[in-house]
């Protein structure tokens, strides 16, 4: 499902992935560890195209069910990814919007990656609430991320990450 060859990517002359190869099968769980600042968390930001200038990102090969990331159009990598390729982010009251109510940001991906829209996106937002067992799950659609707790943020970044049922999850 997942291929990656030589993976590099660079911050200026800082080298911070040099050269990883890896795959992932269908059905398989692959785990990889490091100590903090080896590579892990900028290492799959960059299978997703997260990186951002002056980061520069490179691999001989960097393949998703066949398709070529590299060569692939940006808006059909952005289609890609949060569908079939999704992430739970490390922090994530960082990566939640604190202008918006959480259900509003699971709606949000359902919109844009299932055309799920009103009661329909409603109800799945719900649904992901409480499959990731936020206490009083209906309530807490209207809620901003500052009203809830870090680990009930994190379970909303988990319920964003699954929204899709996606092919490759990475957390």
């Amino acid at each position: 499902m997942l291929e990656i060859r030589d993976l590099r990517v660079r911050f200026g002359a800082f080298p911070a992935v040099d050269g990883v190869d890896l795959d992932v099968a269908p059905g398989e769980v692959l785990g990889i560890v490091g100590e903090s600042g080896s590579g892990k968390s900028v290492s799959m930001m960059a299978l997703m195209g997260l990186i951002d200038a002056p980061g520069v990102t490179s691999a001989a090969s960097l393949r998703f069910e066949d398709q070529d990331l590299l060569a692939m159009p940006a808006a059909a990598r952005r289609r890609l990814v949060g569908k079939d390729i999704a992430m739970v982010f490390q922090d994530a009251l960082a990566s939640l919007n604190p202008s918006y109510t959480v259900g509003h940001q699971i709606e949000e991906v359902l919109r844009a990656h299932l055309g799920l829209r009103g009661a329909a996106a409603r109800q799945r937002a719900l649904e992901l609430l409480q499959q990731v067992e936020i206490p009083d799950a209906a309530s807490r659609l209207g809620a901003y991320p500052h009203e809830l707790s870090g680990g009930m943020n994190q379970r909303v970044m988990i319920a964003l990450a699954i929204a899709c049922s996606p092919k490759l999850l990475i957390a």
